[in-house]
């Protein structure tokens, strides 16, 4: 928080709960408040900053207060920590963004700018109608590696991949669902609860980590930006997202092909055997009665049961081929004996489930039965060794 505020406060003791201490915060075990959950996330869609907000309001001296909790985003197959230092500029006009940026095993950097848009309902009293016109409900659009920011409309930021982050006042976006097609993914890494003792907010705490390094003391912790749970964003109900494992064919948009750049770890149903799972081929082919004869190839690695470690053999399974003439498609997958099992009498040997609805237009989908982590780069998921991560 800017030096201005630290002079409001002294002017607003007489009404305010915020007090300078006499005497610095008892050191504790931050290492206690990393998160410890694990990686494999269900098919299920959630806004990271509604479940872990970054900022908390005073209402007795209308400011919007940081909460220096720490966010790790995984984007372009890098991983990057991410913290919120403030929400204002020296001058206390809001919407002015301070961010603390680390790249895995880099240094940090420091951005700075203005995304004031709307505001929220507290700092502005025209809030409804500022989200309501396009012309003010503008988002400020970041790229997380260079530090560049951009004005875009919706429809131009839900095309760009240029940006990582988007902010409208409070309101935070990553580029991924609904928002954009990078396939970015955030998660909480640190949250520090003892701001909030009884769930009641500590102001007087807050301002002690505000006015001294803000929040460094939690950033700089030795965390592993690969061992959290990626919250699915807005949009994306899938860990195995449609747009990140198959796309239209551009010489025939009719037919899809395979994005076999994309891995995914996949724990298995029985939660006890592991796979690096890519769908490496799709290959399509129409009739003379316009009907789609449809072949799937996938690959993977297997960690069977009470093996530490991926087996280093590349397994391949051309699946049952299938055509769209039939309107409902069902496959059910037992990944570990590569086998296609009947989806209700066999419910504890399916891994994956896949669903073809053939209408106008076609639709695909793969659900889990016991959560996956993913996408991952080809990089990524080689360097990972094994698939039990509890």
């Amino acid at each position: 928080m800017k030096i201005i505020f630290l002079c409001l406060l002294f002017l607003t003791l007489s009404c305010s709960k915020v007090e300078p201490l006499t005497a610095p915060v008892k050191e504790q075990s931050y290492t206690d408040f990393i998160t410890n959950k694990s990686q494999y996330i269900t098919d299920q869609s959630s806004d990271i900053f509604e479940e872990t907000p970054w900022y908390i309001y005073d209402e007795n001296n209308h400011i919007i207060w940081p909460t220096f909790s720490v966010y790790a985003l995984r984007t372009n197959s890098k991983y990057y920590k991410v913290q919120i230092l403030d929400y204002y500029d020296s001058s206390a006009n809001p919407g002015n963004y301070t961010l603390r940026i680390a790249a895995e095993n880099e240094s940090e950097k420091i951005y700075s700018f203005n995304a004031a848009g709307c505001g929220n309902v507290y700092t502005n009293r025209d809030y409804e109608s500022c989200m309501n016109n396009p012309l003010t409900n503008i988002y400020k659009y970041l790229n997380i590696e260079t530090g560049e920011t951009y004005d875009y409309t919706s429809e131009q930021a839900l095309e760009s991949k240029q940006w990582d982050l988007a902010f409208n006042g409070t309101s935070i976006r990553i580029n991924a669902g609904k928002y954009g097609k990078k396939g970015a993914r955030i998660g909480s890494l640190f949250i520090y609860t003892d701001f909030f003792p009884g769930g009641v907010v500590d102001y007087q705490r807050i301002a002690e980590v505000s006015f001294s390094d803000r929040g460094s003391r939690f950033f700089n912790l030795d965390m592993d930006l690969r061992n959290i749970p990626y919250a699915l964003p807005p949009g994306v109900d899938r860990v195995i997202n449609e747009p990140d494992w198959f796309s239209s064919d551009e010489v025939d948009p009719d037919l899809f092909k395979a994005k076999n750049d994309n891995w995914w770890l996949i724990r298995s149903s029985s939660a006890d055997s592991y796979f690096k799972f890519n769908v490496a081929d799709i290959n399509e082919v129409k009739d003379s009665d316009g009907n789609i004869e449809t072949t799937i190839t996938i690959e993977s690695y297997y960690q069977a049961p009470g093996e530490s470690e991926f087996s280093p053999s590349l397994r391949s399974w051309q699946l049952e081929s299938f055509s769209s003439a039939k309107r409902l498609v069902r496959l059910c997958l037992d990944l570990d004996q590569q086998a296609l099992v009947h989806c209700s009498k066999d419910k504890a040997k399916v891994d994956l489930t896949f669903m073809a609805l053939n209408r106008e237009p076609r639709q695909w989908k793969i659900q889990t039965a016991s959560g996956a982590i993913g996408p991952l780069s080809l990089e990524d998921i080689s360097s990972r060794s094994t698939g039990k991560l509890e």
